[in-house]
């Protein structure tokens, strides 16, 4: 979505929020995340998930909610960097998270291969981790 169109976006959520209502905002903070392989009581970092946009949107959501605040439409109440972890035992079972979720994520070739490697080790307990660092904000509508 073209920036002018989340601003757009913003300004009619806030014609349809009730007065009491609030804007929750939910999304990437734009840094690639990192994958790591976990061997036992060890993690090891084997790259980071690429993006076909680059992870552009997310800057651009970012810059969209500060012209709304700017606007004078928001105020932002609340904001909270989380961790969300996806965990998977095996490279495949990734990959299909990614097709079904996050369409235009990829894991180069090199990374996969250094993620069998990590997997292939004789520790008893491996599992993929990739650690997304998400935005949590609440925003209060001003009044017209």
């Amino acid at each position: 979505m073209a920036p002018e169109s989340m601003v757009h976006a913003l300004e009619q959520i806030r014609g349809l929020l009730e007065v009491n209502g609030r804007l929750l905002d939910i999304h990437p903070s734009g840094e690639p995340p990192p994958i790591f392989v976990r061997q036992d009581n060890e993690r090891h970092l084997t790259g980071w998930i690429q993006e076909e946009s680059d992870y552009v949107s997310y800057t651009q959501a970012e810059d969209a909610l500060r012209e709304a605040v700017r606007r004078g439409w928001f105020r932002r109440e609340k904001r909270e960097l989380v961790t969300f972890a996806t965990y998977a035992t095996h490279l495949e079972a990734l990959r299909e998270h990614l097709r079904q979720n996050w369409q235009d994520a990829w894991i180069e070739d090199l990374v996969a291969m250094q993620i069998e490697n990590q997997l292939s080790s004789l520790a008893r307990q491996k599992e993929i981790i990739v650690e997304e660092q998400i935005w949590l904000s609440r925003y209060q509508p001003t009044l017209p």
